[in-house]
């Protein structure tokens, strides 16, 4: 018995390490598949990773070495799959294409600017891929074909060959990673349009790769691309509908059924019933798109609450719910299609709250959440050290933040920004995400698996594109306000009151000039009639008087402008005091009868005290972000005390403390860049303690004056930078933070900053030093700047 055991936990063991698939790649194609750290990476790594997630395999990467050999070991049945590329020999069968590329010519930066390509030209490749396309759409021109981008280059170089015909990202990233960028230049005229596809020699294979990439969610093949690829406008799945091929069971079945569809009546503004008792709604117009590209035939049934809908699925009297959300316990009773979209389940408070940057930070708060909501199924399921307190809707849940009986109010941001537009919350604001998402999608009965694998069909059809014009359209959704004709009628008169004033001054003006133009009249009479010998002196007394005349005229004018502007200013501060009075907490203790003379102005000193705190982070802000150039002296200390400003927020939730030095040192330069290099360095330092426990949390910032050089060193005690990775730490789009956290670019830019704009340096290390008789290690950052 024993024994059967034994041999039943091993076969069960072999079961468990078993590869369904093996992939080979080349190690050499970033940013689609290269080798970091000796382990596969890059945007076609990711999109099989996610391929095999979604459908339960177990995948293992083969390095190919190079581009043909990998290649050939589809061939020879080595493995199943080549990463992906187009179809140029053969025996190759290919799945649907799952990605697009660009492919151009490239030749030496240094050669002249090239408008067509001459018949006698040399063209070189890496690989096979392309020589089909070359052969015939350039048959004068001989090819020489390269197993790397390393030999490539060199036979660029050496002019073995006049231009390099690749993809275009590929080729230009590994220049960046090898700075060889300066060497080459891409035509930009022969731009061609490749499909990638799933590379195999066998047709089931390839029905197995198609039929699994459309379990993979649109939004997040998006998010796997943005890693790799940061340019817009290079991104292919913005657009990207995969074309719908039903098979003959799935027509039938469409053919042979009616879809009865569970459509809530009011969740707002996702589905719900509209004045004519038709669904609408970011879902409901979404649905719409499914409905029309498959040609179905449906029957809406409205329910008044969610849990109405979930047993109308249940008991099989409808088929599907086109929003909601997939949980453990709904799958004991239903299929859920893959996602079609996904939002953050976000926070409500008061408006004086600060930014909360993640659910963990209120946890001991009072928090409110829809009863059995899908937002409170995933929080619950998840947090479970959290009490919340549930209620039946979410006007109740705002109306109980409004009332400060709840800390906060959790739900999905659209839902959230739309009640709170709805129902007129002026005192609420979304304040931060609880760092969970929600995924749209659609739930169907458990006997219809068919129905899943039409609407994931229909899913990948839809781009994201028009997913984000549906999402925009409801998000810009405005509803009318009650108008406040008492302060409108109070800045009326206000307005008419600085308008009269003004028409009064004028007027008095315009008199008093005319009083004055009859004396000088007069007087120039009176001069007439003197003696003719002093005809001259005459003349010239009243082009002075006239003069004189014309500078008391503008002096007026200006003076009657600056004290109209200076009117306007005085008068507008008042009502718009009023307004901003109104609108805080002291009209909610007005209206329950607790308001008292002392609250009332304490409240008053508040708000002018935030006010003119507000004001002044306005500039900072604003002057951070000037775009000035000039190069002028200025004081470093002001520079870095502006950016320990900016993040001040972030060092306190962190309990960061910055240990500087007072040096009063001014440099001839670029202010506002310098600043944009402290920040960028003392934000990284900031983000290196994001997982350290350790209390003690210190950044030192010295400087001092050395050889007409400023001498500026930054430095932590969050552990260090590894020592394989630091001297990579100023290349371009190198990160080792999450794509949501970094682009890997503004070490880099600091740099450039340093180097080309202010004429000095950065150099980097770790180093170990003692504070307050306690011995830290850290990154140390120095920042050498000629100071004229």
């Amino acid at each position: 018995m024993r024994i059967v055991f034994f041999l039943l936990l091993l076969l069960l063991n072999i079961k468990a390490n078993q590869v369904d698939f093996k992939i080979s790649y080349d190690p050499n194609y970033a940013p689609f598949s290269y080798k970091q750290d000796n382990v596969e990476a890059g945007l076609y790594i990711d999109i099989w990773k996610a391929w095999a997630k979604h459908n339960n395999y177990k995948i293992e990467f083969v390095d190919g070495q190079l581009w043909d050999d990998a290649i050939h070991l589809v061939k020879e049945n080595k493995v199943d799959f080549f990463i992906g590329t187009s179809n140029y020999e053969d025996w190759m069968i290919n799945s649907d294409n799952f990605y697009e590329t660009k492919s151009d010519f490239f030749t030496l930066s240094k050669n002249e600017p090239i408008t067509e390509i001459n018949n006698n030209s040399v063209i070189g490749l890496v690989g096979k891929a392309h020589i089909n396309f070359i052969s015939t759409s350039f048959p004068k021109n001989s090819i020489k074909v390269y197993e790397d981008y390393k030999y490539v280059i060199e036979a660029l170089e050496k002019k073995e060959i006049d231009l390099v015909y690749d993809d275009k990202v590929a080729f230009e990233y590994y220049t960046v990673q090898n700075n060889q960028f300066h060497l080459i230049k891409s035509l930009n005229k022969f731009v061609k349009k490749t499909k990638t596809e799933a590379t195999t020699n066998s047709k089931r294979k390839a029905e197995i790769f198609n039929a699994g990439f459309l379990k993979i969610p649109i939004n997040e093949l998006l998010n796997i691309e943005k890693k790799w690829i940061l340019n817009e406008n290079e991104q292919y799945y913005q657009n990207f509908k995969y074309q719908i091929n039903l098979t003959s069971e799935e027509l039938e079945f469409l053919k042979n059924h009616k879809i009865k569809v569970s459509i809530s009546n009011s969740w707002e503004p996702f589905t719900f019933k509209s004045k004519n008792n038709q669904a609408t709604g970011i879902s409901s117009e979404y649905w719409e798109l499914v409905s029309k590209k498959l040609n179905l035939e449906t029957e809406n049934i409205f329910f008044e609450t969610f849990n109405q809908q979930i047993e109308s699925i249940k008991d099989k009297r409808t088929d599907l719910i086109y929003s909601t959300g997939e949980t453990p316990q709904r799958k004991n009773f239903s299929i859920f299609s893959k996602e079609y979209a996904t939002f953050p389940i976000s926070i409500v408070t008061k408006k004086d709250e600060n930014f909360i940057e993640n659910i963990a930070f209120i946890k001991d708060k009072k928090i409110a959440i829809g009863n059995n909501f899908t937002a409170h199924n995933i929080l619950k399921n998840n947090l479970t050290e959290i009490d919340f307190i549930p209620v039946n809707s979410i006007k109740e849940g705002l109306d109980l933040v409004s009332k400060n009986e709840v800390y906060a109010f959790v739900d999905i941001k659209p839902v959230l920004l739309y009640n709170i537009s709805k129902y007129d919350f002026d005192d609420l604001k979304v304040s931060g995400n609880t760092g969970f998402n929600f995924s749209l999608k659609f739930m169907i009965r458990d006997d219809y698996p068919i129905l899943e694998s039409i609407l994931n069909k229909a899913i990948s059809s839809i781009s994201y594109s028009e997913l984000n014009q549906i999402i925009t359209k409801w998000d810009n959704v405005q509803f009318q306000k009650t108008i406040d004709y008492e302060i409108f009628i109070k800045i009326f008169l206000v307005v008419l009151l600085i308008l009269l004033a003004f028409v009064y001054r004028t007027y008095t003006l315009k008199n008093l000039n005319k009083i004055l133009v009859n004396k000088v009249a007069e007087k120039t009479k009176q001069l007439k009639q003197m003696n003719k010998n002093l005809e001259k002196l005459v003349e010239k007394k009243s082009q002075e008087l006239i003069q004189k005349e014309n500078i008391l005229n503008q002096q007026s004018k200006m003076a009657a402008m600056g004290e109209m502007i200076e009117n306007i200013a005085h008068q507008w501060r008042q009502p718009l005091s009023v307004i901003s009075t109104v609108a805080t907490a002291a009209k909610l203790k007005k209206d329950l009868n607790i308001l008292t003379d002392n609250e009332f102005y304490e409240t008053m000193n508040t708000i002018n005290n935030s006010s003119q705190h507000l004001s002044n982070t306005i500039d900072d802000f604003r002057n951070f972000f000037s775009n000035e150039k000039e190069i002028i002296a200025f004081n470093i200390d002001e520079s870095i005390n502006k950016v320990l400003n900016l993040v001040n927020s972030k060092l306190q939730n962190r309990n960061i403390k910055i240990i500087k030095s007072e040096s009063n040192i001014s440099i001839l330069g670029l202010k506002n860049e310098f600043i944009q290099v402290i920040l960028n360095i003392i934000s990284n330092a900031i983000d290196a303690f994001e997982n350290k426990k350790d209390d003690k949390k210190f950044i030192f910032i010295d400087s001092k004056k050395e050889n007409n050089n400023l001498i500026l060193i930054i430095k932590d005690s969050a552990g260090g930078i590894k020592d394989d990775i630091i001297d990579r730490i100023f290349e371009p789009y190198f990160t080792t933070k999450h794509k949501s956290q970094g682009t890997g670019i503004g070490l880099y830019m600091s740099l450039e900053i340093a180097k080309k704009h202010m004429k000095g340096d950065i150099f980097v290390s770790n180093n170990e030093y003692i504070y307050n008789n306690t011995k830290f290690k850290g990154a140390e950052f120095k920042i050498v700047i000629p100071t004229n």
